[in-house]
């Protein structure tokens, strides 16, 4: 049996662009969801402290 010899793979991706600056329209994208999981967080919180209430 013979061995192969290694093979280096190389990634043919295209080369990654050069950070940018975060502009404002980036930041909805990162409200929404820290709003959704905070108020998923506080109504979790209500309903823990209220669910024996009668």
């Amino acid at each position: 049996m013979g061995t192969r010899p290694a093979v280096r793979r190389r990634a043919h991706l295209a080369p990654r662009p050069k950070a940018t600056p975060m502009t404002g329209s980036r930041i909805p994208g990162l409200l929404v969801p820290a709003v959704f999981l905070l108020a998923l967080v506080v109504g979790i919180c209500w309903y823990v402290r209220h669910r024996d209430d009668d």
